[in-house]
């Protein structure tokens, strides 16, 4: 992951109310967590990224998941 896609990640982070990183949520489903951990890697290809956006937005509670992929790979 580059600098230009950590500064997409914190802006995209910054739109949602503090709230939302104290909820309780399951795990994304294998599929998803598979593409989130490719976007955590750097290893999405634009279109991929695009997608994990529109996720992310449906679904913030993988945000954290997503977090953590991050946190992993540091």
């Amino acid at each position: 992951m580059n600098e230009p896609d950590l500064d997409i990640l914190t802006r995209f982070l910054g739109y949602f109310d503090p709230d939302v990183e104290g909820r309780a949520s399951e795990p994304p489903p294998r599929d998803v967590a598979e593409r989130l951990t490719r976007f955590a890697s750097g290893e999405a290809s634009a279109s991929e990224r695009s997608s994990v956006a529109g996720l992310l937005k449906e679904h913030p509670e993988w945000v954290r998941y997503l977090a953590q992929a991050i946190r992993q790979r540091a």
